[in-house]
């Protein structure tokens, strides 16, 4: 059943999106065939935390961080953790970063105005449950670049029954590939400096 949930989910970000590699010494930052990716600073220090409401209409922190420096859920591996606000304070692994898969513009982009790509962070079902849902959680990350956006804004969209969550990130610079018109030279933008940097080499 979740085989048939993910092939869904993939064949709908392939409609308007390519596969990217994602770096593999960076974890945040992807690359197409004239494009680059890097989400590094997005944030000023991962994890980051994003308040919003479970199925269950209770309220939770969404913990995300693209880099293992989690801390939480009992894992090096979480790219996202859910946490119950109050009482137990209940955790549960709702991504992990050694399945991500991210999907943009494989071949680059002509105008960076209202570019979108996305960020998918499957359980990796090393020990996958029914249950209590272990294995079968999945969280994915819009990405919407808005002109009129200065800083990122991140906004929990919460989550579709069962198990399935999702985030939306929206700026005028925030990790897209981007072109400098003045130096010509193709990259990122990066969100904490607002400028063009290099970075179209796989590492």
């Amino acid at each position: 059943m979740l085989s048939l949930f993910l092939f869904g989910l993939l064949l709908d970000s392939f409609t308007s999106a390519s596969l990217l590699l994602v770096d593999r010494n960076n974890s945040c930052r992807a690359y197409g065939n004239a494009s680059v990716y890097d989400i590094t600073n997005l944030v000023p220090q991962w994890p980051t935390g994003i308040v919003g409401t479970g199925f269950d209409g209770r309220v939770y922190i969404y913990w995300w961080s693209c880099v293992r420096s989690m801390r939480r859920c009992d894992s090096d591996d979480v790219a996202v953790c859910q946490q119950q606000m109050g009482g137990s304070m209940q955790e549960f692994n709702a991504g992990s970063l050694s399945s991500q898969l991210w999907f943009g513009q494989f071949n680059g982009v002509a105008s960076e105005s209202n570019l979108t790509w996305s960020i998918m962070y499957p359980n990796h079902q090393s020990d996958p449950s029914q249950i209590d849902g272990s294995g079968i959680r999945v969280t994915t990350i819009y990405l919407i670049v808005n002109p009129n956006v200065d800083k990122p804004q991140l906004t929990m969209n919460g989550e579709k029954p069962y198990t399935e969550y999702s985030i939306t990130v929206r700026g005028k610079c925030i990790g897209q590939h981007a072109v400098n018109h003045t130096s010509h030279i193709q990259g990122y933008c990066d969100p904490a400096t607002g400028q063009v940097m290099p970075g179209l080499n796989i590492n």
